[in-house]
């Protein structure tokens, strides 16, 4: 079985004549209706139902269309990004990014790069994972760089094996909802969250956010749930209908969402350390990629704060 018998027997399906998809192609019924005869003995299937020069689908014959043409389409998309591949002299570069925060700084400089012409020229994959999934293909060599957001004092494995290039600072805040008291307050306090449902977003199952911010926080002060959102459209609802408290990076998400009008940010002032966050691009200092060195050093040149 071939490309070029599907592509007739799905012309067949279309024009629903033998005839007809032999005129197109320029070629006798006879060949037409050998090439399906063909197909049908090779699948050992019976695609067509033949009586008095007419012509229906089996049931399996339209399941077997359906899947004919998916894996056609599929097949050209692949054979198209192939030729692509093949005539680029582009270098390649895999990141991976664990929200649409880092996402967006992630976005800037990528395009950054590609408009300034920077040498060599680079195809960059991307896919978004847990910190912990992110430094696990790092170690295993299956992506290049990764954006992290350094804050408290969350432990890299084998921390002396990577490079840390800073790319964004600002300050981890609590959303709270207009219905809820507290956001009457001009901060939050360590006692203010006694009782509180804190949510971070992560598309993954991550401990990552939850660790971070516990270390920022006394640890007598246990009375409060540290909780996953799958989605920032659910971390943000829930937030509005004071359902809980977002925990997220100042200054993103005012880049990526419009202001919620039901919905105020204030500031959260620990015993422990200050709020202060480093979005960081990282990567294992021995990976000598020429693209991930050029990048690099347009991150260095970009600045996106200013």
């Amino acid at each position: 079985m071939d490309n070029e018998q599907l592509k007739v027997f799905l012309a067949v399906v279309q024009q629903g004549s033998f005839g007809r998809v032999a005129e197109q192609k320029f070629v006798t019924q006879r060949a037409v209706s050998r090439q399906i005869s063909r197909l049908e003995t090779e699948i050992g299937v019976k695609l067509f139902k033949r009586s008095n020069n007419h012509i229906t689908l089996t049931p399996a014959g339209k399941y077997f269309s359906e899947r004919a043409q998916e894996y056609l389409n599929n097949f050209d998309s692949t054979v198209s990004e192939l030729k692509n591949i093949a005539k680029s002299v582009e270098e390649t570069l895999y990141i991976g990014y664990f929200s649409i925060f880092d996402a967006f700084i992630m976005e800037k400089e990528i395009i950054n790069y590609q408009k300034s012409k920077s040498q060599p020229p680079i195809s960059f994959f991307t896919t978004e994972e847990s910190v912990e999934h992110s430094l696990a293909d790092l170690a295993l060599n299956k992506l290049d760089c990764a954006y992290i957001n350094h804050y408290g004092s969350y432990d890299i494995p084998q921390a002396d094996l990577y490079e840390y290039v800073p790319v964004y600072s600002n300050e981890m805040v609590l959303g709270i909802s207009k219905q809820n008291k507290l956001s009457e307050k001009e901060y939050l306090d360590e006692d203010d969250l006694v009782g509180q449902t804190l949510c971070y977003y992560s598309i993954e199952n991550s401990d990552f956010m939850r660790k971070t911010f516990a270390a920022t926080v006394d640890e007598k002060i246990r009375n409060y749930q540290i909780e996953r959102v799958s989605s920032i459209e659910q971390l943000m609802t829930s937030t509005a209908l004071n359902q809980s408290i977002a925990y997220i990076p100042r200054g993103l998400i005012d880049q990526i969402m419009q202001p919620d009008p039901e919905i105020v940010y204030r500031h959260f002032r620990s015993k422990q350390k200050n709020q202060k966050y480093s979005m960081q691009l990282i990567y294992l200092k021995t990976n000598k990629s020429k693209a991930l060195k050029s990048f690099v050093q347009s991150i260095k040149n970009f600045n996106l704060q200013k």
